[in-house]
Formats: structure tokens, C-alpha cells, sequence
């Protein structure tokens, strides 16, 4: 048999193939929605602190809204950070 030449595979390993690739796709879209979506939620909130920084045409907020809106925004962002970390650097 020669180096080069490729292997059947078992129809287990074929079947593991196959779920591992199915599940990192998977991972992948879930990962790539969240950072969409996240990012979208970091844009709208900083949009948020900017009109009301400077008043644009009068827009005014509550100050407890925008403690609360802030707060939420590091819990997302920390939670992310989290996420990714856990999934990185995680030890199997």
C-alpha cells in the first residue's frame, strides 16, 4: 500500500466525521449570529449614550434607564468574553 493513497473509512468513523463536521457548522452559525447580534446591541447602545450626551433635538432619557442600559451592556459584553473563553480555552 502506498503512502498517498487514501483509506476507506468504517461506517462509524464515517459517521463520526460527518456529526463532528455537521456540529462545528452548527457552532460556527450559532457564533457568527451572536456576534452579529451583540455587535448590532453595542452599536445601538453607544448610539444611544451619544444622542444623549449631546441632546440631538432634544432626546432625553431617564438616568436610571441609562444606568440600567449600561449595565446590561457590560453583562452582554462579559457574558460574550465568557462564552468565548470558555469555548477556547477550555480543557477536555
Amino acid at each position: 500500500m502506498l503512502r498517498n493513497e487514501p483509506q476507506a473509512l468504517t461506517p462509524k468513523q464515517y459517521i463520526d466525521r460527518v456529526t463532528t463536521l455537521h456540529r462545528m457548522d452548527m457552532q460556527r452559525g450559532a457564533l457568527h449570529f451572536l456576534y452579529w447580534a451583540y455587535g448590532f446591541m453595542l452599536a445601538s447602545t453607544m448610539l444611544i449614550i451619544f444622542l444623549q450626551g449631546f441632546r440631538v433635538r432634544g432626546f432625553n432619557l431617564d438616568a436610571t434607564f441609562l444606568k440600567w442600559l449600561g449595565a446590561v451592556t457590560l453583562g452582554e459584553v462579559g457574558g460574550l468574553a465568557a462564552t468565548v473563553y470558555g469555548a477556547l480555552f477550555r480543557r477536555r
